[in-house]
């Protein structure tokens, strides 16, 4: 029994890969896809597609409409996610075995970009955004649920205008290190870098830099300690990443 199971299994990755390959094939490609994907099950069951080949598995169901999108090899694009570029966008880079989850959204224009590296996980309902500043994100970067990135700001001061008349400026970009993890519904603002192996809590919002392994939270974010170190009596009887949010290793 043992064999012809892994007789079954055998070909049951045959067939895979060779869908996978099909679907670099402008007229099989999409076919190829759905075939593959019922095949394997739903949602994280279908990151394997991603792993057969040199091929980054890009669902069906995403929508993409960048004319400047670079994808390193076995990365895992989900349902629902989309990347858009307006005419005046700059360029969208992943790097490779780069995965980003159902409904996220990555938006550039005004000259902006974004820029993810190696081994990254975007999770579900993330919004990424490069106008006017870029936003480049390291290696091995974790980020859960919910966080959102904007480079840029809107003009208001004028009262004699509407605020979208006004324009936008951008204070520089935002730059995420190497080893990062944000927890759930983290917002970082413009001009802001975050330090190699820094974690941030689950609803900070990020106005200001970050140092290398800091643990930070709050409304602004704060450093309350750094990683390693023991903790503080004020710091309280939770750290920080038990309320970092879901976690990003799955």
């Amino acid at each position: 029994m043992s064999r012809i199971r892994r007789w079954a299994r055998h070909v049951h990755q045959s067939v895979l890969k060779m869908l996978m390959t099909l679907s670099g094939i402008p007229a099989l490609g999409r076919l190829a896809l759905l075939l593959a994907g019922a095949l394997v099950g739903p949602y994280k069951d279908r990151r394997i597609l991603s792993k057969l080949t040199s091929r980054s598995y890009v669902s069906p169901g995403a929508q993409i409409q960048c004319h400047r999108l670079h994808l390193g090899c076995n990365c895992f694009i989900d349902e629902r996610v989309t990347i858009y570029s307006h005419g005046d966008g700059g360029e969208v880079r992943l790097g490779d075995r780069v995965h980003v989850y159902r409904d996220t959204i990555i938006e550039i224009g005004a000259g902006g970009s974004v820029t993810i590296g190696d081994n990254t996980h975007i999770q579900a309902s993330c919004n990424l955004k490069g106008f006017r500043g870029n936003l480049i994100i390291g290696r091995d970067v974790q980020i859960a649920p919910h966080c959102g990135f904007s480079p840029y700001e809107h003009n208001f001061e004028n009262r004699d205008l509407v605020i979208h008349q006004q324009g936008i400026r951008s204070a520089g970009d935002i730059v995420l290190e190497d080893d990062v993890w944000l927890g759930l519904g983290v917002a970082v603002l413009e001009g802001v870098h975050i330090g190699k192996g820094a974690v941030i809590g689950a609803g900070a919002v990020v106005a200001k830099d970050i140092p290398a392994y800091a643990i930070a939270v709050g409304v602004p974010a704060h450093v309350i300690r750094m990683r390693g170190e023991a903790v503080r009596p004020e710091a309280g009887p939770a750290s920080p990443t038990q309320n970092a949010g879901w976690s990003t290793k799955e």
